[in-house]
């Protein structure tokens, strides 16, 4: 395995990926192992709020990142507690049974789900289970239909993978760019969670960094035995 560190120097800041290849052991590396979630939470409540009449409110939170949408999807699922229960179900359908979804308002004025503390191992195992948990595949697949200008990290070395990302600030004033996926790299399916707080404290350079990450992870991937 070639040096995460040296990437990580070089892109500057903190960055971190855990991923799996197929059904084999998890793979971690960096600093970043840990933060808001923002809207990658935006998958698991997708899941959970998916009835009939919530399709258009589902697919503007996923392929948009609408927050307005995922509040309203939220406020379907019952009080805070019981709409954080009802996320926490679908996370530990997928395999991360670990993450306790936020109901305080941590940090205002953003959403209380989006501050959940979400582990990239955490997010690895649950990106690895998504396939097999239960209502899961109409999210995948709105997942793949993500809109271009959000389609960094690992959209980009795989045009048919299923990601959603999700930034703020991380402390207040820098950016944490994230992003879950699922991709294929020489034929092989790899679930990652990947993350970056750039040194400027930019989104959009913390969303170049995604990239340049995902092209590691993809190389390592496709070298895996």
């Amino acid at each position: 395995m070639s040096d995460f560190g040296e990437l990580e120097r070089e892109l500057g800041g903190r960055s971190g990926a855990a991923f799996s290849v197929d059904d084999g052991p998890a793979t971690q590396v960096g600093s970043l192992t840990s933060g808001a979630a923002w809207s990658t939470i935006k998958v698991p409540l997708a899941i959970a709020a998916l009835t009939r009449g919530t399709e258009p409110l589902v697919e503007r939170a996923i392929t948009e990142s609408d927050n307005d949408a995922a509040r309203a999807l939220w406020e379907s699922l019952g009080p805070p507690a019981t709409a954080a229960g009802a996320v926490e179900r679908v996370l530990a359908s997928a395999g991360d049974t670990d993450t306790r979804v936020e109901t305080d308002v941590v940090l205002p004025p953003y959403t209380s789900f989006g501050q959940t503390e979400w582990t990239l191992a955490a997010q690895r195992r649950f990106a690895a289970g998504l396939t097999g948990a239960l209502g899961a595949e109409p999210v995948l697949e709105l997942m793949r239909r993500v809109i271009p200008e959000q389609r960094w990290g690992l959209a980009r070395v795989d045009p048919g993978a299923a990601i959603k990302g999700g930034w703020g600030p991380d402390p207040p004033g820098r950016a944490l760019v994230r992003q879950l996926g699922i991709f294929t790299a020489a034929g092989r399916s790899v679930a990652a969670a990947i993350a970056n707080e750039p040194e400027d404290g930019a989104y959009v350079t913390g969303a170049a960094n995604l990239t340049r990450i995902a092209e590691w992870v993809s190389r390592e991937s496709a070298a895996a035995r």
